[in-house]
Formats: structure tokens, C-alpha cells, sequence
């Protein structure tokens, strides 16, 4: 019988008002163990405990059959354990390379610590070629959309040496092409005989890459099945019970007149001849491979990035020159990374919310506090957000946080809304108060245009799909009158420069 390489014992611990109550887990050589639950269940609290970040109030912790004593339990970054958490942590002002090597960087001279580019670069280049990535020796980390970052540190688990490895959301941002990318690095490091703790929201990465499954809730581990003795519906009852069942809870409303247009829009030499429109009432999905422009395409229709073409809203045509005038206009942006992007975290979660929306409650230059804060906590309480008792937005699950982030944006009364990836790290059931939150928008004849690496989602919610490759937009279809299977299909054709056209079915 196997002996765990790692194994937790009636582990508790006790943070502000979390609680994680007689937690006991383990992890084999060669093991992929799957960790689900939904946001703010424990589940990177327990990956940090396990990593060193935090120490428990009480339980044993034992690596390779020896207990690890509080004082010394310092894996984080060391060989024995490499942590590779949802936000990534790459330098901006380094290579790729330099990134990836940074712990194991070849010197000419160790003593002075003169680097070898040219090895390093070798190195780098035969990585990229063994594994097929979807980026070039010559890019830099400040070109790499989050997907292609995500690689990069999954890459950082694959040459490492580390015995455990944990991954805390890597599928979350991918799209179908770079999750099986994920998953062949996820077996080649399985095949040296590490263990694997894989966080996920994804049933399909639970059904095709792990070998147990372990489901935790409010702290409370629920329990740990053999994925090959459970169905995917089994997986799904523990997680959220019957809800599921409305995973997509699609709704067909009567289109109105057309809200939102856009009419040959470029940027740069990125972009080039984006062209559509938006009815009220209807949800527009776009998706395409990582690197494809999808985030750009969002920062040019919100003011974040200068655009050339044309934008109209109610056919008028407008200059959306920065955010403040897509505010104006009533178009709202979510954008990918919300951490960085969509809060200030020195304000409290009123302020935030409250922030668009300003000049509802300033006479004068003075802000009427009162008012402001108690508009904001209409509208938080208007869409149900369970919030924590910390002011700290930072310390919000994710699934909590984009709640909140949809409040400031129904706040100012918005009526085009660009998602971009709006359910990326968000367990199940929130996803699905998500979708009911944009089916309630699209009922009050706002416009959405939803971007999503998760074509699945897409075809579910949305009631037309456009593939963005090749810096345009190569098909845009119904969703009722394609499949998941045909779209994918037309992101491969078409990122092997093998133009789709761009019609609807008769």
C-alpha cells in the first residue's frame, strides 16, 4: 500500500470569522486531487496553510511520513512545494525567460552572477517547442494577455523539482485549446511522481484530469471520492445540490431596436474592421484563443483604449475618448482582472460601489455621504451580496466581489454592459446568480456583449456568438444555429489563418 506524500490531520484553524473545522486530507505520489467547493469554502486558505503562508491553530501536518512542526513549516518557495496561485506574479520589467528561470538562472560567472542569455534563451525556446506554447521567444510579459501568463507560471511547476505542486485556478481564464495544454503539463508532472492539488470550479477538469476529488464547505471538508467510482452528476449534487440543473437559465426575449453599434473599429495594428450591433434585450458572446484581442477589443468600447471606427448608441454616433465618457453614455465595463481593474482597495465596499456614480450625490462639490452610502447599500442588498465583515474587498471571495462589482454598474443605470470573462474563478453557484443577474438586464432592454474563453457558457447564456482571430471578427452566428463543436472548429481554422465568413445561417 502507497504511503501519502503529504497528510493533514485534524487540522483547525480560526480567521476573523472563518472557521476551518477537523480537516483531514491527504495527497499520494502521482496523485491528482482535485479541490472543489464554492468561493470562500477554505479551499485556498487550506492550500495556504498546507504551503506554509498560514499556520494552523491546531492538527498535524506530515511530509513524506514526518511531521512538520509549526516553526519549520516553510515550503512556500522552496524545491519540496511550488504554490501557483490564481493572480500571477510574473515581473513586468523581465523576459519571459528571465521569469521563468528566475530561481535557476545560468550564469557565465556564479561569482559575479553574469547571466548567459544565450543559454537561457535556448532553454527558453526548447520549452516552448516541446510543449507547443502559444508564445514567441520574442515576446515580452508586458504583450501577455492573463491566459498566456497563466502558462507561463504553469510552466514554472513543469521544470521545477518540487515533490507537491498546488494549482489554485489554472483553467479558470483558458479556453478549450489551452486547458488541454494545462492538461498535458498537469501529466507530465503526474508522471514524474509529484502530487497534485488542483483547486477548480470546472466539473469538466475534475472529470478529466483528477483522481480524487475532495469538496469542501464553509470550512468543513464534505468528503473525498475516487473520481472514477463518481458520475458528474453525483460531483454536482455535493457541490450545490438540484441548482445545477439551471445552470444556464437562458431566457428568449423579444429583441428591441438596435441600442449599440460598432462599425469598423481598429486599434493599432491589433484590431482591424470590427464591425456589429446590439438590440436591446440581446446578449452578444465573443470568444477566440488567448492573444486574440478579446480584452482589447473591451478597453477600445469602454475609453480604455484609442480606437479607430465608428460607435453608436441609439444612432448617435459618439467618441468614447475614456471611461468617463463610456460612463456618460451608460456603458459599463467588468473587466477581466477585477482585482486590479474594477476596485479601489483602500475604499470600502459603499465607497466603491457608490464611486461612477458621484455626481448623483455632490451640490456644490460636497458629497452628501449619507446618501451616497445608503443608495449603495440599496443596490447591494438589491442583488443579494452575503458580504464578510471585513471592509477590505481584497479578502471578498471572487464570487461575492463581481456581485458587488455589478451593483456599481446597475448604480449608474447602465445599458450596454461589457463582460469581460465576468465568471472566471467563480464557483458554481454564483455563476448562476450571474447569468439570472444579465437575464434581468437584458429583460430591462440593456445590451450585453459577453467575453468568454468558456465557449460552453457562451452557447448557454448568450443569443449569438462571434469569434474574434486574425484581429477581426470571423463568423457571427446565432447560437441556436451552431454548436460548441462548430465554433471551436472555427477558432482553429481560423488561427491557422483560414478566414470563416462571417454570415448567419438561413
Amino acid at each position: 500500500m502507497r504511503s501519502p506524500l503529504l497528510e493533514l490531520k485534524n487540522i483547525n484553524l480560526e480567521i476573523s470569522d472563518f472557521k476551518m473545522n477537523d480537516i483531514n486530507i491527504s495527497l499520494y505520489p502521482g496523485e491528482v486531487h482535485m479541490i472543489m467547493g464554492e468561493n470562500g469554502s477554505g479551499k485556498s486558505i487550506l492550500m495556504e496553510m498546507i504551503s506554509g503562508m498560514i499556520q494552523p491553530d491546531s492538527g498535524e501536518i506530515y511530509f513524506e511520513g514526518q511531521l512538520v512542526k509549526p516553526k519549520s513549516l516553510s515550503f512556500y518557495s522552496s524545491s519540496e512545494l511550488i504554490f501557483i496561485q490564481q493572480h500571477t506574479t510574473l515581473l513586468d520589467n523581465l523576459s519571459i525567460a528571465e521569469n521563468l528561470y528566475f530561481h535557476n538562472l545560468p550564469y557565465k560567472n556564479k561569482l559575479i552572477q553574469t547571466i548567459d542569455f544565450e543559454k537561457l534563451n535556448s532553454q527558453f525556446r526548447q520549452l516552448v517547442d516541446e510543449l507547443g506554447l502559444p508564445i514567441r521567444s520574442t515576446d515580452t510579459v508586458r504583450t501577455l494577455g492573463l491566459a498566456q501568463r497563466q502558462m507561463i507560471e504553469f510552466c514554472k511547476a513543469y521544470i521545477s523539482e518540487a515533490k507537491v505542486v498546488i494549482l489554485d485556478e489554472p483553467s479558470a481564464a483558458l479556453n478549450p485549446s489551452e486547458r488541454e495544454l494545462l492538461y498535458h503539463i498537469v501529466k507530465k508532472i503526474k508522471e514524474r511522481g509529484a502530487g497534485v492539488f488542483y483547486i477548480t470550479h470546472r466539473i469538466d477538469d475534475t472529470m478529466t484530469i483528477g483522481d480524487r476529488i475532495s469538496i469542501i464547505k464553509d470550512g468543513t471538508l464534505v468528503g473525498t471520492k475516487l473520481i472514477s467510482d463518481s458520475t458528474e452528476d453525483e460531483i454536482l449534487h455535493l457541490l450545490v445540490g438540484t441548482k445545477y440543473k439551471e445552470r444556464y437559465p437562458k431566457m428568449n426575449l423579444k429583441k428591441g431596436k438596435v441600442l449599440f453599434s460598432v462599425g469598423n473599429l481598429g486599434y493599432e495594428d491589433k484590431l482591424k474592421n470590427i464591425s456589429f450591433e446590439l438590440r436591446e434585450g440581446e446578449i452578444l458572446g465573443i470568444t477566440g484563443l488567448a492573444g486574440s484581442g478579446r480584452t482589447l477589443l473591451a478597453n477600445c468600447l469602454f475609453g480604455a483604449a484609442k480606437y479607430e471606427g465608428q460607435i453608436r448608441i441609439n444612432g448617435k454616433t459618439v467618441q468614447i475618448s475614456n471611461p468617463s465618457v463610456a460612463i456618460r453614455n451608460h456603458i459599463a465595463l467588468m473587466p477581466e482582472n477585477r482585482h486590479e481593474d474594477s476596485i479601489f482597495q483602500e475604499l470600502d465596499t459603499n465607497e466603491n460601489v457608490a464611486f461612477p456614480s458621484l455626481h448623483r450625490f455632490t451640490k456644490n462639490y460636497v458629497i452628501n455621504s449619507n446618501f451616497m452610502k445608503q443608495t449603495a447599500v440599496d443596490y447591494i442588498t438589491k442583488i443579494n451580496i452575503p458580504l464578510p465583515k471585513s471592509k477590505n474587498m481584497q479578502s471578498y471571495s471572487e464570487g461575492c466581489l463581481q456581485k458587488a462589482i455589478f451593483a456599481k454598474w446597475l448604480m449608474i443605470r447602465a445599458r450596454v454592459f461589457i463582460l469581460d470573462e465576468p465568471t472566471r474563478g467563480i464557483d458554481l453557484a454564483s455563476k448562476i446568480d450571474i447569468y439570472n443577474f444579465i437575464n434581468d438586464m437584458a429583460k430591462k432592454k440593456a445590451c450585453i456583449i459577453y467575453i468568454s474563453s468558456d465557449i460552453d457558457e457562451i452557447m448557454g447564456i448568450c443569443d449569438r456568438v462571434a469569434v474574434l482571430s486574425d484581429k477581426t471578427l470571423v463568423c457571427d452566428l446565432p447560437t441556436n444555429q451552431t454548436t460548441a463543436e462548430e465554433i471551436t472548429a472555427i477558432q482553429v481554422r481560423s488561427s491557422a489563418n483560414q478566414r470563416i465568413p462571417r454570415e448567419h445561417k438561413p
